[in-house]
């Protein structure tokens, strides 16, 4: 308890990550959630290489995991997104905070854009400074992303049972005896089965059947999209990096020997 409330001199994460849960759902809070998301699109249009365009796709992303999950059960019927199931609303909750941060630090980088040849400690270098900060926000813009879609699927999916190989009535999976049918109307169509059960009731080796995406297809279509957004961050990196490694200190006559 004294780690946590040193962590932070708002108070224990816990406590943040409880108040978080309950505003984010709030009707008013995602009406300028989504005000956000159309400010970073069209912060990218502009500066592309920010990495605001990534991070617009991640946080629709977490729009729609919020909504989903407000509607959804587990596998054994229990609400999903409700004040007591921690296990949920925190991760989503830390999620957000990762989307705030990087739209934050993009928003500084614009701010100093803007206003950094009015201060004679940047201004002589601002383009390259401009350069430089609009990189790391590109990194930390896709690693935002990476993490958002990491927790997200997790929750999307995580809840759900797997399905099993004797499950009655499953009809995820092809029988031997169909797909010999199949073959003769639709030549090849046996090497796209992957979960066929055989004659004899043997199966492939592996858990079970592969799970379906069924009401979560847009999801997948967003993670793609996030997967196809993060081109260039790691150019970023390498900017970056390579910019760090040229850094000059200015020597300064008074500094110790």
């Amino acid at each position: 308890m004294d780690a946590q409330l040193e962590a932070t001199y708002e108070g224990p994460e816990a406590v943040q990550r409880r108040q978080l849960s309950i505003t984010m759902t709030n009707p008013l809070f995602r009406a300028q959630f989504q005000a956000w998301i159309k400010e970073m699109r069209g912060v990218a249009s502009e500066r592309p290489g920010t990495g605001a365009c990534a991070l617009a796709t991640a946080m629709g992303m977490w729009l729609w995991t919020l909504e989903r999950l407000q509607g959804s059960t587990d596998a054994d019927g229990g609400r999903l997104y409700q004040s007591a199931r921690q296990g949920v609303t925190f991760p989503l909750a830390d999620a957000l905070c990762w989307l705030l941060a990087a739209r934050c630090q993009i928003l500084d980088a614009i701010e100093l854009e803007k206003r950094g040849a009015d201060d004679p400690a940047v201004a002589e270098g601002l383009p390259g400074l401009v350069n430089f900060m609009s990189d790391l926000c590109h990194v930390q813009s896709a690693r935002a992303g990476g993490e958002v879609s990491r927790i997200c699927a997790e929750l999307v999916f995580g809840h759900n049972r797997h399905p099993a190989w004797d499950e009655p009535g499953y009809r995820g999976c092809y029988l031997q005896d169909e797909l010999d049918s199949l073959e003769g109307i639709i030549p090849g169509i046996g090497s796209y089965g992957l979960d066929v059960i055989g004659n004899d009731g043997s199966h492939p080796r592996k858990a079970g059947p592969c799970a379906k995406c069924d009401g979560a297809e847009q999801f997948l279509s967003l993670q793609t999209k996030l997967s196809t957004c993060l081109t260039g961050c790691r150019l970023a990196k390498d900017r970056a990096a390579e910019a760090i490694s040229k850094l000059m200190i200015p020597e300064a006559l008074d500094y110790p020997a």
